[in-house]
This record gives structure tokens, sequence and C-alpha cells, in this order.
């Protein structure tokens, strides 16, 4: 293994990441019985950011490849833990101050309770629910098809997606809120028996994290992978993910998952981090902002052109 490579601003915001929820976990050592765990965890993530960061032009394609894709690995079992926090330092939640917003933004009711009784079709249910499964693969498949092609947008992808994702957890960790998922009564109908439906339900109950519903992280991921298509990917590519990231803020209302408030949130909050947010961090950590171009101008045959 070749130690000569610099931490990148990846790299440095990961390090942040895991020192910062390191502190949070050791204040609730005697608090939250996995909390030794969670301790060792962040300072083994720290271990490896530096790691993976050093590793020089002369790694192997493994040792290249964990280091441009480990930080993708982490946020997703970083996910994980943050019911722990809402229940290891919350007494409640935000719920009630997020409905109150969410019926004035939608004129005194709540969407997510109307839209699937007017619409319950299964075949349009069904169309939903996958669009809302397809978030995943925009978000976790994206940097590794990137990464077999080689492409020089993979490090910006990577920065981009891991600093949306901290910044969820971070304002997870602040202001927990558990969403209408867990605390409204969710409509039944013949949409159950649909195959989109037990794959998107079945996920959710295996891996699902309480006070994760404001800003939905589902759609700041995929708006966060769309800007990015539209950054450095050619042009019908942008097109697909600009359409599957409107798909994906709108399926997180039909299917109940969310207020409408939280997507509408999410997606602001996607743009502030990828324009403002992003590249003043690139800066602060030692790298040079990506050039935001208005749309990839040309269209290579290739899934992803390079800018």
């Amino acid at each position: 293994m070749t130690l000569s490579g610099t931490l990148r601003p990846v790299d440095r915001l990961m390090v942040l990441f895991n020192v910062g929820f390191g502190v949070l976990w050791l204040a609730g050592l005697g608090r939250v019985p996995a909390a030794p765990w969670l301790v060792f965890g962040h300072a083994a993530s720290v271990l490896l950011a530096w790691l993976a960061g050093r590793l020089g032009p002369g790694a192997s394609p493994i040792g290249r490849g964990l280091r441009e894709l480990y930080p993708i690995v982490l946020i997703s079992l970083y996910w994980l833990e943050m019911g722990l926090v809402r229940h290891g330092f919350h007494d409640g939640t935000y719920d009630a101050v997020i409905a109150v917003a969410d019926q004035w933004m939608s004129g005194g009711t709540h969407l997510q309770l109307l839209w699937m009784p007017a619409m319950p079709w299964v075949w349009f249910s069904e169309m939903m629910y996958a669009v809302y499964w397809l978030y995943y693969p925009m978000v976790f498949g994206a940097p590794l098809t990137l990464l077999l092609w080689r492409r020089p947008s993979l490090q910006p992808f990577v920065f981009r997606v891991t600093l949306a994702y901290v910044a969820c957890y971070v304002s997870y960790a602040i202001f927990p809120v558990d969403g209408p998922s867990h605390t409204m009564e969710k409509f039944a109908g013949p949409h159950m028996e649909g195959f989109f439906y037990n794959l998107v339900v079945s996920g959710t109950h295996a891996a699902d994290s309480m006070g994760t519903a404001f800003p939905s992280s589902h759609v700041v991921g995929a708006v966060t992978a769309a800007l990015i298509a539209v950054q450095w990917f050619s042009r019908p590519w942008a097109v697909v993910f600009l359409l599957g990231a409107l798909g994906v803020a709108l399926s997180t209302v039909y299917t109940q998952s969310h207020f409408a408030i939280d997507s509408v949130i999410g997606i602001v909050f996607a743009v502030v981090l990828y324009y403002a947010v992003a590249p003043a961090l690139e800066r602060l950590f030692g790298g040079e902002p990506a050039p935001i171009p208005a749309v990839a101008a040309s269209a290579p045959s290739s899934p992803a052109g390079s800018a």
C-alpha cells in the first residue's frame, strides 16, 4: 500500500463528520447501550478516511475503488444509527411543527392523505412505488457506473452525495421528525398487492430509521444526483435523472411516506447544498470547486460524458 496521496475534500468531510458524531456518542455513554460501539465505529471511520485519502497513484485497482467509493458505503451505514440518535438524545420529535407548516403550505390539508385515496389504481400506484424505488440506483448505482467507466466526474459526484447525506444526518440529529408514515394512518387498498409496493415496504421495514423524515433524504439524494447529471452527464442522461428526481419528489408524497413540505424543503436543501455549500467547502478543504456549466452540450454515446 502506497500512502503518498493527500486528503481530498470528501476525506476531510468524512473525518469532520465522524469526529463530531464520535463526540456525540461519547456524551451518550451510559445513556445509549450501543454508544461504545458507535464511538469505536466512528473512530475506525476516521482512520479509514485518512488511509483512503492517503492512497497514492500506485494503489491497486481494489485500493483505488475503495478510495473512491468508501464514503458512499459509510453514509449508507450511518443511516441506521439515526434512529438511535432520535431515541437517545430527544424526548420527542418536531412532527407537530412540520404538520402545521405542511397544512399552511398545502392550504389547510395534508396532500399525502388525499392523493392516494383519490387515485388508488394499482397501475398508477405501482408506477409511483417503482419511481420511489428508482432513488436507489440513481444515488448509489451512478457512482459505481462512473467508477467502471473511469470518468473524472466521480470525485465531485461522491463529494456532493456525501455532503447531501451528512447535512441530512446533522439535521436529523438536531431536529428529528418521524413523519406521517409513522404518525398517521395510511390508506389501505388494492395497491397493497402490488410488487413494487411490497418491495418498498419490505425495504423500509428492514432498514428504516425513526426521526429522519424532514427533509426527505430520498428527495435530497435524488435531486443531488440529478444536478450532478446536468453538470457532467450527456444531455439524454441528464434528462433521465431530472425526470427521476421529479418522480421521487412526487412519489414520496403519493406513497404517504412524507408530508409535501418534506419534499419541497428537500429540493431547496439539495439545491443550496449543491450550488452554495459544496463549492465553499471544497475551497475550505483545499480543493478546487468544480465548474458548473448549464447543461452538458454534447451527448456522447457513453453513459456519462466528461465535461
